[in-house]
């Protein structure tokens, strides 16, 4: 497995970065990020300089105030990216200078465009994502009001959007195709900051029965909407409804329906797999310790390596061009396995025998 997936990156090395689009979720802002952090992982001074490669490229030349503005493929993902590697240290830099092109340019799109429906409420949701993080690192209180103000625009435009395509489950788990736990963690944020609270407590009073008329068939779905639900949960403190629904959804839960049945072949992908699974198990377990999910890392660990998903990325061209971005691509599955499996398999080890 390990030497399938070396041939991957080097394949990934050799790759003519000009035709990738700028994308974060399946281009090069993510593939910047997943060299970055695997020149930590492995001593191999080209993946700092694919990384460094990429990074010039994105900021010197991809740039143009005529790319779409949202989050998977365009601007906003750029400053997302570009955020992780400042927080990150990977590289250095004033992010508020460093923006200022993009933020420029989101903020007249947003403002001066005449018809807000060219936005899909995807687009305005993480939108709205990326300009809470932005709104974060304003010290000043013009910078702040403004970002404040753009928030509450792009909110209002997504609320409007929302319906029940918005607020149902996909079919099959997707972060892509299913909106709701990520509206949850937003709309958290938000409330986080105590910026414009009244009105995102109205937007959730309104809400309410839809959300809670519902319960995902998918475990893995309920998994995701969980993760969203805790978020809310500290500003819902004594909501029976809303509390009721969370422990019903925490009850019914089942691991082992996810990683037999519904997480089974190839789906190992951050987009729509296995590492999704871990990433919202380990953030439930480490933020939410009053709702402890019990599961084997190692089980997972090994589904990833074993599943054919590798050879097949290995021998058909068609699925390794659609899977070597950070999100829907084995990138951010090999970061996922290399995240400290080793500590965490000791710590659920001790854990399971403190409970016996």
């Amino acid at each position: 497995m390990e030497d399938i997936q070396k041939k991957l990156i080097d394949r990934l090395l050799l790759s003519d970065f000009n035709r990738y689009p700028v994308s974060l979720f399946h281009g090069k802002m993510g593939l910047c990020i997943y060299f970055y952090h695997l020149s930590t992982i492995e001593t191999n001074p080209a993946y700092q300089s694919t990384a460094d490669q990429l990074l010039d490229r994105i900021l010197l030349h991809d740039l143009s105030p005529n790319q779409s503005i949202d989050v998977q493929d365009g601007l906003a993902g750029v400053g997302l990216g570009v955020t992780w590697l400042v927080k990150n240290r990977f590289v250095e830099g004033d992010l508020n200078k460093l923006l200022e092109g993009i933020d420029n340019t989101i903020y007249n799109r947003i403002v001066f465009h005449k018809d807000p429906s060219q936005f899909s409420p995807t687009v305005l949701l993480l939108l709205t994502g990326y300009l809470y993080i932005r709104l974060k690192e304003q010290t000043e209180k013009n910078a702040q009001i403004l970002y404040q103000d753009l928030i509450i625009k792009v909110l209002n435009m997504l609320y409007h959007q929302i319906d029940d395509e918005f607020l149902n489950e996909s079919y099959a788990f997707s972060i892509y195709h299913y909106q709701l736990p990520v509206l949850l963690w937003i709309l958290s944020k938000l409330l986080e900051t105590g910026f414009y609270s009244d009105r995102i407590h109205k937007i959730l009073d309104t809400l309410q029965l839809s959300i809670l008329s519902r319960f995902p068939l998918l475990h893995s779905n309920r998994l995701f909407l969980l993760w969203g639900m805790l978020h809310l949960k500290p500003y819902f403190p004594d909501h029976a409804s809303w509390n009721n629904y969370i422990q019903m959804l925490y009850r019914e839960i089942s691991v082992d329906e996810i990683l037999n049945n519904e997480m089974t072949g190839r789906k190992i992908f951050i987009s729509n797999g296995l590492a999704m699974m871990y990433i919202l198990l380990h953030a439930i377990n480490c933020n939410f310790p009053d709702y402890p999910i019990t599961f084997d890392p190692q089980t997972i660990y090994t589904k990833i390596q074993n599943s054919d998903a590798w050879n097949a990325l290995m021998e058909r061209d068609y699925f390794y061009t659609i899977h070597q971005g950070l999100i829907n691509g084995f990138p951010g599955v090999q970061l996922v396995l290399n995240h400290d499996f080793d500590n965490i398999f000791k710590f659920f080890k001790n854990k399971r025998r403190d409970e016996i």
